[in-house]
């Protein structure tokens, strides 16, 4: 004898993981969609991210080469005005573009970059002797001798970098040609 009350409960039961496992699914799907999605608007925000940085660069780039125009007019006393940076163009350059421009920039400057980290390096030296001959006093006697050896490297570095180079001062050169005769007779007066 079939009880109905388990019978019905085991029919319901039923049902109800069978739907269950169809709402599974439906959200499933959803959730799948829904992160192909979010994916996809990632890559296309990255991607333009990326196209307005480079054409950002570009145009950092372009001021900086304005302004170095500008600066050479004025060293060189020219009354003409300076060019107005180029417009930025629809593209955006490619990085090797940009690269080039910017190792351009750096081996025009590499001469005032190094200064001015030399003279940073310079300060962050001084501040560290004076801090720790403050906090260790007579035990860091040992070793300050070879912090402002450093300090003095850097400072020589600093010197040579802002003065002119020196062409070196032509050598005269003399040349002897010997002829095999002349060689000869020296070997055998010699030996």
């Amino acid at each position: 004898m079939t009880n109905p009350v388990q019978d019905r409960v085991k029919t319901e039961w039923e049902k109800a993981q069978k739907e269950g496992g169809q709402r599974v699914d439906r959200i499933r799907e959803i959730v799948k969609a829904a992160a192909t999605e979010a994916l996809a608007e990632l890559k296309d925000g990255s991607s333009e991210i990326e196209t307005q940085g480079r054409k950002t660069l570009a145009e950092m780039i372009e001021q900086l080469k304005a302004k170095e125009a500008a600066e050479a007019e004025a060293e060189a006393a020219e009354a003409t005005a300076a060019e107005e940076p180029a417009e930025a163009t629809a593209t955006a350059p490619t990085w090797a573009q940009l690269l080039a421009d910017l190792r351009y920039l750096a081996n025009d400057r590499k001469v005032d970059w190094a200064q001015q980290i030399l003279s940073g390096l310079q300060t962050q030296i001084d501040r560290f002797d004076a801090d720790m001959a403050t906090e260790y006093g007579d035990r860091y006697g040992l070793v300050r001798p070879l912090v402002r050896g450093v300090r003095s490297l850097v400072a020589l570095a600093y010197r040579k970098l802002g003065q002119p180079a020196e062409p070196a001062a032509p050598t005269p050169v003399r040349i002897e040609v010997l002829d095999e005769a002349e060689t000869a007779g020296d070997d055998s007066a010699n030996g």
